[in-house]
């Protein structure tokens, strides 16, 4: 029986051109931090923080410590000088990013559907975005903070995508264990395969197909309630042998 749902944000429940996003994003930032840093070398420097944070597997340190140990490198101010303007960026700034970013059609639906399964939810976003600015993202997606048990952000986790320490993580946080949770999003490499590592049942949102391919475990994220239903009725019947 599934008691738990994972659920990526971007290209899942919400439908954005990460490449645009990313590029207006990194832009806004580094004009914000002009007053510290090199606006030329920002985005080199940022992505190297980014990427230390990816491949840290401490599990004493958070993703948030990984990135300021790194962003310190190369920063020549402090992080008591830089981290107010980066706070004051992602609650004034980062709004303004939104554009055309919404939800796609159905996650309305899809997400009251979940609520009344009674399963616990779990917004699985990649953790390297701090807490504000994926809370701005739920807010494009019409998401409410309140129905879910955990968001996964920098602050909270020591681990990032694709790792499948992650998933486990998550599972350990919410005493849920791997094998009763369910994890749902649109990147093979990012949110199926390690979470498959993990233990976790998947689904894969590839809203390119006509109709749910149960044995490959994808299709549109309408078709995730049946898929979710199809585990039910399997895990009943395995119980009557």
């Amino acid at each position: 029986m599934i008691e738990a749902i994972l659920l990526d944000l971007d290209g899942t429940l919400l439908n954005v051109d990460m490449d645009s996003f990313l590029e207006r994003y990194l832009k806004k930032l580094a004009q914000h931090l002009a007053a510290f840093t090199d606006p030329a070398s920002f985005s080199k420097n940022l992505w190297a923080s980014t990427g230390a944070m990816v491949r840290d597997t401490d599990p004493r340190k958070t993703n948030k410590d990984a990135f300021i140990e790194h962003f310190c490198t190369w920063m020549d101010h402090s992080q008591e000088q830089v981290w107010p303007c980066i706070d004051e960026f992602y609650e004034n700034v980062f709004p303004t990013l939104q554009e055309d970013i919404g939800p796609f059609p159905g996650v309305p639906y899809v997400m009251e559907k979940l609520r009344q399964s009674g399963c616990r939810l779990v917004l699985a976003t990649n953790p390297i975005f701090p807490l504000s600015a994926i809370l701005h993202r739920m807010k494009w997606a019409g998401l409410n903070p309140e129905d879910f048990a955990l968001i996964t952000s920098y602050e909270k986790m020591h681990y990032c995508k694709p790792n499948p320490m992650y998933y486990l993580e998550i599972a350990r946080m919410i005493n849920v264990a791997p094998e009763k949770c369910l994890m749902v999003g649109n990147e093979y490499l990012f949110d199926i395969e390690p979470a498959e590592k993990a233990g976790m049942h998947t689904f894969l949102v590839d809203e390119t197909l006509g109709a749910l391919d149960n044995e490959n475990k994808r299709g549109r994220l309408l078709d995730l309630l049946t898929f979710l239903s199809s585990l039910t009725a399997q895990k009943t019947r395995e119980e009557k042998k």
